[in-house]
């Protein structure tokens, strides 16, 4: 890959302008509510990117990626997110599992699977979270027995983002039982369609259903999809955990500084108390220090090889940040919550809804905010460990 460095701030401009004009042409309408139709729609968005040429823009050209830098890469995902333009369908796959591959995965493996996953032909999911093994989720409980030719995967996860449309899962599965809880893990790449997975959609307080549980009874996982070391998966669950937060904090904070932005032209229209101005310049504060946070957060699990324990911080900051911004646009609401939240207004209520009742979650999901503050104190502060 093209070392940030070595680009030319000019360069980088011409970039980030072509960028900005082929999102004024291209990015589609926004999506359908209906979940199902909107699966639909990401999916034509992913094709029209990868024959674009805007995916993978960071990836290796040897594995079909556009061999560019990461500054490239994050132009592009701070202009779509200004463009209104949603993530690819297949985004879990180039952020999340899509790195670790590129580090971890053999010749046959990178063979098999970075292209489908690039064009979006095959989508991904990340089988780690279950029931009783969340924020630790070194304590998980799904098993794979070894056998010569592969594995027999039984467990459940839950919590899986987009499990009923994808191909693919990155599965975390104790291979040895008698090894310490982080030592016996491994990493396996398990076919959805496989005989013996289960998904059931989970409906969300927001009328979504992006989240799933999966259920794996007696699946088969041939050998060749052991990706890394037999039980050495806790290293490559930790770097793609690593990518999952700093990707995810990089687009939603572009994100979140579109809603800013909407949120300070509907002030200036309709006007506010002096607490929700007070509230609105906290929030400013807040998204510039954001902003700096998320682009080391990328380069970090760019280089590193273990996450750092400030991408706790990282974590933490992006949760308060999030629930500031909506939290102040709920009661801008105001007045305007007596009107139709289907109608929209200046102010959309039902969007102002929902991504309030969506940053509740963000002290929850990627690790809850308790484990983020005991990783602050324990490995940041030096503190004495509370248990």
């Amino acid at each position: 890959m093209t070392s940030p460095a070595s680009v030319e701030p000019q360069a980088l401009e011409a970039y980030r302008n072509s960028a900005r004009t082929w999102l004024a042409d291209f990015a589609p309408p926004p999506l359908p509510q209906d979940y199902r139709l909107r699966t639909g729609a990401l999916r034509e968005w992913h094709s029209t990117l990868y024959r674009s040429g805007w995916v993978g823009i960071d990836w290796p050209s040897e594995h079909g990626g556009q061999g560019l830098s990461l500054e490239h890469a994050l132009i592009f995902i701070e202009e779509s997110a200004r463009a209104g333009a949603p993530q690819p369908f297949g985004a879990i796959g180039l952020h999340v599992v899509g790195p670790t591959l590129l580090r971890y995965g053999t010749r046959q493996q990178l063979e098999r699977f970075a292209e489908p996953l690039l064009s979006g032909a095959e989508t991904w999911c990340q089988g780690f979270s279950e029931p009783d093994a969340g924020s630790d989720l070194a304590s998980l409980r799904t098993r794979a027995v070894v056998e010569d030719d592969g594995f027999v995967l039984t467990g459940q996860k839950i919590w899986t983002s987009w499990a009923d449309d994808s191909d693919w899962c990155a599965v975390l599965a104790r291979t040895d039982p008698d090894r310490p809880k982080h030592k016996g893990i491994s990493y396996l790449l398990v076919d959805m369609h496989a005989p013996g997975v289960t998904v059931r959609p989970i409906t969300q307080i927001t009328g979504d259903a992006e989240f799933c549980e999966v259920f794996f009874e007696d699946v088969r996982v041939p050998r060749s999809n052991l990706l890394g070391p037999l039980h050495g998966g806790w290293e490559l669950a930790m770097h793609t955990l690593g990518h999952e937060r700093s990707g995810y904090a990089l687009r939603r904070r572009a994100e979140l500084e579109v809603s800013y932005r909407n949120l300070l032209d509907a002030i200036r229209r309709e006007g506010s108390g002096s607490d929700v101005a007070a509230e609105i310049g906290t929030a400013y504060v807040t998204l510039s220090g954001l902003s700096a946070l998320s682009r080391r957060a990328v380069r970090r699990a760019r280089n590193a090889e273990v996450p750092s324990p400030l991408d706790s911080v990282d974590k933490l900051a992006l949760a308060k940040g999030e629930q500031q911004l909506f939290g102040t646009a709920l009661d801008l609401l105001g007045s305007h919550r007596a009107a139709p939240l289907t109608r929209g207004t200046s102010l959309d209520g039902a969007q102002i809804v929902k991504d309030y009742l969506h940053g509740r979650a963000a002290s929850v999901y990627g690790g809850s905010e308790q484990i983020q503050l005991t990783i602050v104190a324990e490995r940041l502060l030096g503190l004495p460990r509370a248990r």
